[in-house]
């Protein structure tokens, strides 16, 4: 079993030669970040908006689409993610909080919408959510993205209510696993195939990824004022988010582990680990499958050189963004490049000097 660490070892590396560019300022507040294959950047900004970037790097001044959406408190467009088939379908999917419902609760939810030369339409609504605490505007999750099994997944959080994480019939504190219809239903080999939950005991799993080899899932999750982690996450696996709601600091109950998947790593006190991708490009070989992510609070960028049994940790390191925060969302670029988010909008991690040729 994986032991987590907060004290992770900082790789020995040579000094490697980087700088943080601007690449698209004057996006208000980008969530998430999302590739489509003609090299186009699309962002989704937390009030709603969906913007693109061209492949030249020049922001479309108009909004490619506006979801009604409301963007109280961490509530917002949190999520973005391209359809594997955009090429012949254009389609891009987003989760949301929804603004212009006539229903008495806070709602949430999964769109697809088809986009065509920078211009958004035809909204159609796959799956949705009642929030499950009205009056709280946190803790919502938000991402949204496809598996290489082709399947939608989607992680809201807790949405600040404890007692709906171990309810295993209410949406909350889940990593769900559907099909990218309209409507979404439960992906047929699911833990239950009859339900779209796929991982349990989650508090606020922010962001996730997948593993350019294995396939697997990777996650990052935030705690209250500890436990933050990451989490390597397996299907019918539980997190350990429980109706305790106490501090584990990796001392979990007496059943763990066969109860409780532990973490890769925490934090304590916590980071708010937000935005997490595997570096999947040629520029920086010595980062090549390192998972890298965000941490909010710190306005710092993580790496994390995992072993081969993708579980334990071989090191550490952090990346110096200077005065631009890695804030939110990250991923690589078709160029190689490293691309993160500010609150003001998207900057990228580039090479000085040439690229090392690979070690055989």
């Amino acid at each position: 079993m994986p032991t987590a660490r907060p004290d992770l070892p900082l790789l020995q590396e040579k000094v490697i030669p980087y700088a943080v560019k601007p690449y698209a300022l004057g996006i208000g507040f980008p969530t998430r970040m999302a590739w489509a294959p003609d090299g186009r950047l699309f962002v989704a900004e937390k009030n709603g908006a969906v913007r693109v970037v061209s492949k030249d790097g020049v922001l479309q001044p108009e909004p490619v689409i506006v979801l009604p959406t409301n963007f109280e408190g961490e509530q917002g467009l949190l999520g973005l993610a391209i359809d594997p088939d955009f090429e012949n379908n254009h389609y891009i999917w987003a989760y949301h909080t929804w603004s212009d419902h006539i229903e008495e609760h806070v709602v949430h939810r999964v769109v697809r919408f088809v986009e065509k030369d920078g211009i958004g339409s035809d909204i159609q609504v796959a799956w949705t959510i009642i929030d499950a605490f009205d009056e709280s505007t946190i803790l919502n999750g938000g991402e949204i993205g496809f598996g290489p099994d082709g399947m939608l997944y989607v992680s809201p959080g807790s949405e600040n209510n404890i007692l709906t994480v171990d309810n295993r019939d209410r949406p909350q504190g889940k990593i769900h696993r559907m099909t990218p219809t309209i409507p979404a239903k439960p992906a047929p080999d699911n833990p239950d195939p009859n339900s779209t939950n796929w991982a349990f005991g989650f508090r606020n799993p922010f962001g996730f990824t997948f593993h350019p080899e294995t396939g697997i899932m990777y996650a990052t999750e935030n705690g209250p004022d500890c436990d933050d982690e990451i989490n390597r996450v397996l299907p019918g696996r539980d997190y350990g988010w429980r109706t305790d709601g106490l501090c584990e600091d990796n001392a979990l109950p007496p059943d763990y582990p066969s109860r409780f998947e532990p973490p890769l790593i925490y934090f304590t006190p916590t980071v708010a680990p937000t935005g997490i991708m595997f570096y999947t490009g040629d520029i920086f070989p010595e980062w090549k499958n390192d998972l890298f992510f965000c941490a909010y609070n710190l306005g710092r960028m993580y790496h994390i050189k995992l072993l081969e049994d993708g579980i334990h940790v071989k090191g550490a390191g952090t990346i110096d963004t200077g005065y631009p925060r890695c804030a939110v969302a990250i991923t690589t670029g078709p160029d190689g490049n490293i691309y993160f988010s500010d609150i003001d909008g998207i900057y990228r991690v580039i090479r000085q000097g040439p690229t090392p040729t690979p070690e055989p």
